[in-house]
């Protein structure tokens, strides 16, 4: 604003000498520049639709690929529900194979407990071992639990400008922890495509380098959200894949059950 105010009150000779264009050209950035803000808040609003989602029930199966070899597939069902104060809760529980069977993440909040099928024993995680890969994926447990959510009530964006991604048209936008908020990385790029306002790609940066990036695609119909129903997760440390395809997404399902999100009922879980 001090430059448009420095344009405004300037000498009328200096006026003369600046070409017409330039002046208008400079109101019209710093005009633009606090749109830009707003505009990125709103493209990410949109995106973040997905998580509005509540008592859902979901059934994937998670596949990791590293260094070209496919791994056993390892099912899982997920259950979402917002507490009645607004904490988004979350509870992965992993059915096969048997080796992974009963593994099982409690998220609420940003606490987080595992539930490990090798000893049966319940944990909480630390906010350093929430970093940790989750079933040998390039997921951490983090991500696997934080899936309700939402970017734009944990992050601050700022418009990057425009990119096509596998031939799509997208914003992007840099995302920034907000003040007071901790998180296990420091930026997140997000590319959103222009048409519809879904996520397409989120890049994962840390100690001021990107260390994976995450694809989603198959949008499809839940009630009136669309949901990505492939979500791939690229390792940029190592030669790795990890691939979680929903096989069923319900939405204020009756499978969901209050009862699921407390660590007591983890020790049920076999």
């Amino acid at each position: 604003m001090k430059i448009k105010l420095f344009l405004l009150t300037s000498r009328s000779r200096l006026n003369r000498v600046l070409p017409s264009s330039f002046l208008i050209l400079s109101a019209i950035i710093m005009a633009a520049s606090p749109l830009a803000a707003q505009d990125a808040s709103a493209i990410l609003d949109k995106a973040d639709r997905i998580f509005e989602l509540d008592r859902v029930y979901s059934r994937s199966t998670l596949t990791v690929t590293r260094s070209g070899r496919e791994q056993a597939p390892q099912v899982m069902e997920g259950y979402d529900l917002e507490s009645s104060t607004g904490i988004a809760r979350s509870l992965s529980v992993f059915l096969a194979p048997p080796r992974v069977a009963g593994t099982a993440y409690l998220m609420m909040g940003d606490d987080l407990w595992v539930r490990f099928a090798s000893t049966g024993r319940v944990r909480k995680m630390s906010s350093s071992a929430k970093k940790n890969s989750a079933a040998g994926s390039d997921f951490s447990y983090a991500d696997m639990g934080e899936g309700s959510n939402s970017f734009s009530t944990q992050y601050q964006a700022s418009y990057d400008g425009e990119e096509r991604i596998n031939g799509t048209s997208c914003h992007r936008l840099i995302l920034t922890p907000s003040p007071g908020e901790q998180h296990d990385y420091e930026q997140l790029t997000v590319w959103i495509t222009k048409d519809e306002g879904h996520y397409l790609r989120i890049q994962y940066s840390d100690k001021g380098a990107p260390v994976k990036y995450m694809d989603m695609e198959d949008y499809r119909l839940v009630g009136d959200i669309e949901y990505p129903f492939l979500i791939t997760m690229h390792s940029l440390a190592r030669d790795s894949v990890s691939t979680v395809k929903t096989e069923v997404m319900e939405f204020d399902s009756s499978k969901v059950e209050e009862r699921f999100f407390n660590t007591a009922y983890l020790d049920t879980i076999r």
